[in-house]
């Protein structure tokens, strides 16, 4: 029997293509979210009267009762808990609001008619694990009857190249526990229970191993060059000429990228990694140069940096990265993934970085149904 599943703040369908690509046999048969865009991309790829465009924080436990979901799945917003974000407020927050309204009143109800859902799955930023809304959560899905596990998960833990730490909880109805875990309900797993080790970021414990995971090259998640000049994502000089010297920039041979953010394109630090084309040269000596040229009053200095091909990440090459498709050399046939004709590529940014990690979101489902 094919379980039936609702996705909360479903944005452009991450949590949906993960279910669909998972090996648990199950339909979203709603989707739920406030953002107009998004509901118009995820109507385009899953169909129309799919999604319902509405305020979560005003369903009520009779509307989702009558739905007759197993499972749900949910991606709440992470402003209120990123790190990104120095005024983040947590709970208290508004954007908040509708999450915790969903769990400490809406949920409730719905055990007391026998209607609740019998797992859950959250996804957050990492910082949520710390927040007085995490301690809320865990405190009423127990209360409720609820096991549930926590974790900490990267996609270069499954061989994607990208640094996206993720926080995610599952929870199951009743007296089902969880594999592999041995008792240890209580702590931040940073891998699936029973497959592999934490993982460990060399960068930071430069003195432990790395994890015998084999990442893939940025090089196998790009459009194809056609060497069009200038590319048609190309770093405006302008911009270079500000700010340059602050992307992170990684070559087509790199085997991780910054976190792509929602900010990608309009802001410089922390929303993503820009890439270098030519890779014969040294990014460092060749900005050296440009910022000696610059600081000697030489208006056309940011010639040096041209050879260089600095560019962003294209939104197809994002959709290979965050798992909607597949890498583009990986001989797969492509999972189509359709963009309404008016959908600007600013919010197709914006979208995508407002999302999951597909392949990261699949195995956590795959998990929660052993």
């Amino acid at each position: 029997m094919s379980v039936r599943a609702l996705e909360f703040y479903s944005g452009i369908g991450g949590l949906h293509r993960a279910l669909t690509e998972s090996t648990v046999e199950g339909t979203v048969v709603r989707a739920f979210d406030w953002d107009q865009a998004a509901c118009r991309v995820y109507a385009a790829n899953y169909g129309p009267g799919m999604v319902q465009k509405v305020d979560i924080g005003s369903l009520t436990p009779a509307e989702l009762a009558s739905l007759d979901a197993e499972l749900w799945l949910l991606s709440p917003s992470c402003q209120p808990y990123t790190v990104l974000n120095p005024l983040a407020k947590g709970a208290e927050d508004p954007r908040a609001k509708s999450f915790i309204r969903l769990m400490e009143d809406v949920l409730p109800e719905l055990v007391q008619m026998g209607k609740q859902p019998q797992r859950l799955l959250v996804e957050n930023v990492a910082g949520f694990e710390t927040s007085s809304t995490r301690e809320r959560l865990i405190v009423t899905l127990r209360t409720l009857g609820y096991s549930t596990l926590e974790l900490l998960i990267t996609p270069l833990q499954f061989g994607i190249p990208n640094s996206r730490l993720r926080y995610y909880l599952l929870a199951k109805y009743g007296p089902q526990g969880f594999a592999g875990i041995d008792g240890q309900d209580e702590r931040v797993w940073r891998h699936i229970p029973g497959r592999g080790s934490d993982w460990v970021d060399t960068r930071v414990h430069s003195g432990e191993e790395a994890p015998d995971v084999a990442v893939a090259a940025v090089r196998e998640y790009l459009d194809e060059d056609t060497g069009a000049e200038p590319h048609p994502h190309a770093i405006p000089e302008k911009v270079l000429e500000k700010w340059g010297r602050l992307f992170d920039i990684v070559l087509p041979s790199a085997r991780r990228t910054c976190c792509f953010t929602r900010g990608y394109t309009k802001l410089v630090e922390r929303a993503g990694s820009v890439l270098q084309m030519n890779e014969e040269l040294d990014t460092t000596k060749t900005f050296d140069a440009f910022l000696d040229e610059q600081q000697a009053g030489n208006d056309d200095a940011v010639r040096l940096l041209r050879p260089l091909r600095l560019r962003y990440f294209s939104p197809t090459e994002l959709l290979c990265i965050f798992a909607f498709l597949p890498p583009a050399t990986c001989g797969v046939p492509e999972r189509a993934f359709v963009w309404p004709e008016d959908v600007s590529t600013k919010t197709k940014y914006k979208l995508i970085g407002n999302s999951v990690n597909v392949r990261v979101v699949t195995e956590l489902v795959n998990y929660l149904y052993e």
